[in-house]
């Protein structure tokens, strides 16, 4: 295994435990991982979750299973948020507040590393990335609208309320990004056809 694969597994086995302290339907999974199960697979180091539960409670469970963490305070008039930030395995994780209308019951939900991961849906992603409005989350939201073209007309709009229109048209357009696209695209097509296809299960033929 590559240690960018190994590296990947270690996050997806650490996203998985993490989930599991906080409580499965309490959290999702959002961020660079996030971005992966919704098509396009990037770099990323850390984990990123937001908890409907109060963050102080989410805290606590993490700290009952020996996990310590921080709770930072931001300043909600100066646009900030709280968050609590820890380290699990070795790898750094932020468990944020829902910062945008997160549509729990959309989320996907994929048995992976011998556990459940609820991932944020791809509306909720897109919302997220152009509210953090930061270089990277503008490119990953050109990336998923490239890899999903149907969720183009959402993501203007969600660019333009969030006024990241330009920069977002900007990666839209950008030929290096497109061409990027097409070559994830063909990835997963080829990865699709070669999973092996599932016999239909009917009902057993009776022997005369």
């Amino acid at each position: 295994m590559s240690p960018a694969r190994r590296r990947r597994a270690d996050l997806v086995t650490a996203a998985v435990r993490l989930a599991r302290l906080i409580g499965p339907d309490e959290c999702v999974l959002i961020g660079g991982l996030a971005v992966g199960v919704h098509g396009f697979v990037r770099a990323t180091d850390d984990l990123d979750f937001i908890s409907r539960l109060p963050l102080e409670r989410t805290r606590a469970r993490l700290q009952q299973a020996g996990i310590e963490t921080r709770l930072l305070r931001g300043d909600i008039l100066d646009g900030g948020f709280s968050c609590v930030k820890g380290e699990i395995a070795g790898i750094p994780f932020d468990v944020l507040p829902p910062l945008v209308p997160i549509a729990w019951e959309d989320a996907l939900r994929i048995d992976v590393a011998g556990g459940t991961l609820s991932v944020v849906d791809l509306d909720g992603l897109l919302r997220l990335k152009f509210r953090a409005g930061g270089p990277q989350d503008l490119l990953d939201a050109a990336r998923l609208v490239l890899l999903h073209p149907d969720t183009e007309a959402r993501a203007r709009e969600l660019a333009t309320a969030y006024r990241a229109a330009d920069q977002f048209d900007r990666w839209l357009k950008d030929p290096r990004i497109r061409a990027q696209a097409r070559q994830e695209a063909e990835l997963e097509r080829r990865r699709a056809a070669s999973k092996p296809r599932r016999k239909p299960r009917g009902k057993p033929k009776r022997r005369r």
